[in-house]
């Protein structure tokens, strides 16, 4: 068992061998589970770590250490002697991620958040802990999904310009992966392509989400030249990989004009009456009392 002791200003913890020693500040944070594909090779399980400022980490027997490069962003740490795992670190970056496993096993820390819970294999549980975040709610949705016979369930969210116009015209799609990895490519072609729409003057909002392996989006443009600038830009790398590889198991797209634009409606805070607030007027013609800002229509 590793040898290790705690100070007022670190924790200290070993290699198996002993030949490394990790010192790391009392107040780095930890423990936080991976349980990303990469560390379930690498570790045999999850990878329980420390997070803190490279600066701060001070190594003994850094002459042991040997850094083996896991993947483009990151480089992974272990003795050269015992083969401990010793710890994470981006190639760019000043954060590392030292291994929870070098300290003593009653150090006064548990778990405090599961990262990448999606990855983990099917024979161990990892409960929720901490405070749910908006990725880990993702995470959580994707990796537990709920079925009924009526309903499948998953997760949405919404991206907004504050642009308040009326739409033009509304893209609905749907695109439908092989798998979760598959899922993943498209979630991450998807962030960019809203990022995209966000810098174009004509775009009002868009709701997104997943609910198993199928994705959706509905976006609201002020007309179809502003949707057309947009998806000239990383919406067209993607389509490439779409026809030009083997990605993605169906998909459809489509492009609606409105029928009819109805009132839009709000609640006077004063007298509760519901006025239509199409044309923006600043008060309540019941009251006279100021009204709410008019929302966006989508």
């Amino acid at each position: 068992m590793s040898e290790s002791a705690a100070r007022e200003d670190a924790l200290i913890g070993s290699c198996h061998c002993g030949d490394v020693r990790a010192h790391v500040p009392q107040g780095s944070v930890g423990v936080v589970a991976c349980h990303c594909g990469d560390c379930q090779k690498l570790h045999g399980n999850f990878f329980a770590m420390f997070v803190a400022d490279r600066s701060a980490v001070r190594w003994e027997g850094e002459e042991h250490i040997v850094w083996y490069r896991s993947s483009p962003e990151n480089e992974r740490g272990f003795c050269k002697r015992c083969g401990s795992r010793l710890a994470k670190r981006p190639v760019a970056g000043a954060k590392i991620m030292v291994s929870a496993g070098l300290f003593e096993r009653t150090l006064p820390r548990k778990v405090i958040k599961n990262v990448w819970v999606e990855s983990k294999p099917a024979w161990y549980d990892a409960p929720r802990v901490g405070p749910l975040s908006p990725e880990g709610f993702v995470a959580m949705a994707l990796a537990e999904p709920i079925e009924t016979e009526l309903a499948q369930y998953g997760y949405v969210q919404r991206a907004a310009s504050g642009n308040r116009k009326p739409p033009g015209v509304i893209a609905l799609t749907w695109i439908t992966a092989a798998d979760s990895s598959e899922r993943e490519r498209i979630r991450a072609h998807s962030r960019q392509n809203v990022q995209d729409f966000l810098k174009e003057p004509g775009f009002i909002s868009i709701v997104t989400g997943f609910t198993g392996l199928r994705g959706f989006t509905v976006t609201a443009w002020e007309d179809e030249p502003s949707m057309k600038r947009a998806l000239e830009k990383h919406h067209e790398v993607a389509m490439k990989e779409l026809f030009g590889e083997r990605f993605v198991a169906s998909v459809w797209t489509s492009v609606w004009t409105p029928t009819r634009i109805n009132r839009l409606w709000v609640r006077c805070t004063g007298c509760g009456s519901l006025e239509d607030v199409s044309k923006d007027h600043p008060s309540c013609s019941k009251c006279s009392a100021p009204m709410p800002p008019q929302p966006s229509y989508w």
